[in-house]
């Protein structure tokens, strides 16, 4: 098997993350691996940015919260990617998900676990999110779209069975 299918088969959503921040090196091919996901029409319009300090990423998991306890959405990740692109551009949804899935087996690939988070897109892109788009310098005219919380995992997640029937054949 190669290891492209190997990451495929073995990616699981990851819940629990050592505190332990990744390593430079594990970030950058992180997002290069994001930086090389295909794009409609070649747009190449994704945005990536990357959050790595804990006090920061630690009062946007607080903020979303609403000051409920828990390990919150990025699941004590240590590094939160967030992606955003042009609102008007009608890809740029679609373009997210390919260059997430890119950096979740990129990841995979390392060693490492992630999640891929939608959770917080409607909070980014509302009006509560706008200090922290500001913050991460997704501008009036970009939408954020997904985000990816990396480290190294805590507990694994086990695998779960995939649905039979999903395939058709002609």
């Amino acid at each position: 098997m190669s290891e492209t299918m190997r990451s495929i088969l073995n990616r699981r959503s990851t819940r629990s993350y050592m505190p332990a921040q990744i390593t430079a090196e594990q970030r950058d091919a992180i997002i290069n691996a994001g930086r090389w996901a295909p794009t409609a029409r070649n747009a190449q319009e994704i945005s990536i940015a990357c959050v790595q300090d804990k006090a920061l990423l630690d009062r946007l998991v607080a903020d979303f919260a609403g000051g409920k306890p828990g390990p919150g959405f990025n699941h004590g990740a240590p590094t939160l990617f967030l992606l955003y692109g042009p609102k008007d551009f009608p890809y740029t949804q679609m373009d997210s998900g390919i260059t997430v899935e890119n950096m979740a087996l990129a990841a995979e690939t390392l060693g490492l676990g992630s999640v891929i988070i939608g959770c917080i897109r409607d909070f980014m892109n509302g009006e509560h999110g706008e200090g922290w788009r500001a913050c991460f310098g997704i501008g009036a005219d970009s939408v954020f779209t997904i985000a990816l919380a990396v480290g190294t995992v805590k507990v694994p997640t086990p695998p779960k069975d995939r649905e039979p029937g999903r395939v058709s054949y002609f």
